[in-house]
This record gives structure tokens, sequence and C-alpha cells, in this order.
């Protein structure tokens, strides 16, 4: 009896520990895209034109190159509030193409693209989900 015990024993005692080097690696692995994604979302939750407009880099491609002082175009017709409800209940999808981590986030028949570079993350391009 005392052998079982001591297998189990064992046997949870692995689990856990393979449970917690799990944890570990995901946690060293967070390029800090989810603490980006939560204010984005928060921000085009909260209608927030301006923070919004502050996590894009421009010049971005949006039916055609866009600069900053394009913003409001970008705003009513990649923000409309279905874009805006969609946005608050999606999880971005990872991609690591030639070593180059990207995450998108689908809407409709919208793709928002985002990118990391020195500055941190942003919106970096809009595409047509086909």
């Amino acid at each position: 009896m005392n052998s079982i015990g001591s297998v189990i024993g064992r046997g949870m005692l692995v689990a856990g520990l393979l449970i917690s080097a799990e944890s570990a690696l995901a946690a060293g692995s967070d390029d800090g895209f989810a603490a980006f994604w939560t204010q984005f979302q928060a921000a085009v939750g909260k209608s927030d034109q301006k923070a919004v407009s502050q996590m894009i880099k421009f010049p971005v491609l949006y039916n055609d190159i866009r600069k900053e002082a394009e913003f409001p175009v970008i705003w009513k017709g990649a923000f409309k509030p279905a874009h805006r409800k969609c946005l608050a209940k999606q999880k971005p999808v990872k991609d690591t193409h030639e070593g180059q981590v990207s995450y998108s986030a689908f809407c409709d028949d919208i793709i928002y693209s985002f990118s990391k570079d020195d500055a941190g993350w942003k919106l970096t391009d809009f595409g047509v989900n086909d």
C-alpha cells in the first residue's frame, strides 16, 4: 500500500513540475502583445479615436496609403460600431514568418494586422479577409 502511495505521489510531483515548467516557458515568451491588445481593445471599446490613432503606425495601408491626418477616413470605415463590437471579442492569431512575429484579428471583411518595431506594437495594416 505504501509503495502505491509513493508512486502516485511521485507522479503528482512530476505532473506539477511539468505544469510549472510549461507556465514558466509561456511567461518567458511574452512578447508584450497581450498588454498592447488589452489597451487597443479598451480604446476601441470606448471609441477613443485619439488613443486608437496613436496605436497605428502611419503611413498605413487602408484602401490606399493613409497618413495620420486621414485617420477620420480609417475610423469611419474600419472602426464602425459593428467592427468595434467584434474587436472587443476577438482573440488575435499569432503568425511567425522569417523570424518576424505578427498578429491578426478578423472582423467581417477586414483583417487588422499588428507588428512590433522599436517603438512597440502598432496596427500596421488593414486587409480584405478573403
